[in-house]
């Protein structure tokens, strides 16, 4: 019987392939409600005939037309999506219900030909965040929408590059943090907008990013002990480098983190949720730290094999950690302060995943770290001294260690304590 089922299936995709019918030709729109079709009636009769309702493409409100009390008056008004032809841009219009008659109060055109999402703001005024289709798909087209006096208004409209929305300041409200977009002969700048003037979001705050940044890799925020934002800015640079710049958000001040140092932050890979700024055992357990190239103090052996971690306080910077970093391998090994003056790292030559601590001076091996895959059998390893920092039912890699006899047993706590290996 499941096989006779199955065989119709194939033969009706069969068939409908054939006669040029696709996926999206099967997929039909909810029937309009009553309330539905007059607005649409009224949105027509306005236009064309030709007027289409536009879906949102993905968002809680895939409706095209939304019922909601947009000017807080005790009474619902309809927020209506939807393509005129021949503009290729979408529409926003509100239309009110009076006499049983649905009529267009307000209307604007969008921000691009498809509504990629929506979202309902609710705070002191109501507020409609819409991401609409960009021509350019490698930038995002963001407006935010209010209503009084009849008139629908904007209160921001921007194409970015990438966007963050959170609420910054504890204020109640969602905020936003931008990139904007890329623009021949124009910097990127980055700007904070709020509703901190209850009058819409149109307050804003803009700084300029650095002159030589060529593209924008990541935007990401991160949140310290005491509710400060920093603003990560992970960017292409002039001469195919990648920097990273550091903003601050603070009590709703929006401000660039000045390094009294002169460093480049650097960018580890692709930057990690989980390994970056993060508060390392036995270091700190509290605030921000970043990650740097530029070593603490001259009396470092190579310091092109370590990445060294300032902790923020204020707009000054303390160096706090030195680790060995291999993000291929998902492996951050912290190290005792004393060693980055007088230890080396080799990658063993027959096995790329052994990493091997050396005394530059003394020729002793200190520490060696072991990386297998999950499905490899460790007995072999562990029969020559090797034992586990980290295991995982699944995931990747496994991590054996192994502490030379010239190591000593604060040493071994300390790199054990402060080693983080990601298995899943």
């Amino acid at each position: 019987m499941k096989r006779s089922a199955l065989l119709l299936f194939a033969i009706s995709v069969i068939l409908l392939t054939s006669c040029g019918a696709s996926v999206e030709d099967l997929l039909v729109a909810p029937s309009l409600t009553a309330d539905q079709s007059a607005i649409l009636s009224a949105i027509r009769e306005a236009n064309t005939e030709r007027t289409m309702l536009k879906y949102p493409i993905s968002g809680e409100w895939r409706t095209p037309i939304q019922f909601l009390d947009f000017n807080n008056d005790g009474v619902e008004e309809a927020v209506v999506f939807y393509s005129a032809a021949p503009e290729v841009n979408a529409r926003i219009a509100v239309l009110e219900k009076a006499g049983g008659t649905w009529s267009i109060l307000s209307e604007l055109p969008g921000g691009g030909p498809e509504v990629n999402s929506v979202q309902i703001l609710s705070g002191v005024n109501t507020n409609l965040l819409v991401e609409w289709g960009s021509v350019n798909p490698s930038n995002r087209q963001f407006a935010v929408y209010n209503y009084e006096n009849n008139a629908l208004r904007v209160g921001f409209n921007e194409e970015c590059s990438d966007i963050l929305m959170e609420d910054f300041s504890g204020s109640g409200m969602l905020e936003f943090c931008y990139v904007t977009a890329m623009t021949p002969d124009e910097p990127f700048r980055i700007v904070y907008t709020d509703d901190s003037g209850g009058q819409g979001y149109t307050s804003s705050t803009e700084i300029e990013l650095r002159h030589e940044m060529v593209a924008l890799l990541s935007l990401k925020a991160r949140k310290d002990a005491e509710r400060r934002h920093f603003i990560y800015v992970d960017a292409v640079i002039e001469g195919n480098r990648t920097a990273t710049e550091v903003f601050t958000i603070e009590k709703g001040e929006f401000a660039r983190l000045e390094l009294e140092m002169d460093l480049d932050i650097s960018l580890l890979s692709v930057r990690r949720n989980d390994l970056i700024c993060r508060g390392f055992p036995g270091v700190r357990n509290e605030g921000m730290m970043i990650p740097s190239e530029a070593p603490p103090r001259e009396t470092i052996v190579d310091e092109s094999l370590w990445t060294f971690w300032y902790h923020i306080e204020n707009v000054s910077l303390s160096h706090e950690f030195t680790s060995y970093v291999n993000m291929a391998l998902n492996l951050n090994i912290g190290v005792p302060e004393e060693w980055p003056d007088r230890v080396v790292v080799a990658e063993s030559e027959e096995d790329q995943r052994l990493f091997v601590f050396s005394d530059v001076n003394a020729g002793e091996v200190l520490f060696e770290i072991k990386v297998l895959r999950v499905e490899d059998n460790p007995g072999e390893y562990e029969s020559e001294g090797f034992q586990t920092i980290q295991r995982g039912a699944g995931g990747v890699y496994r991590y054996l260690y192994r502490a030379g006899r010239y190591c000593t047993a604060r040493e071994e706590w300390y790199i054990i304590e402060n080693f983080y290996g990601i298995i899943n």
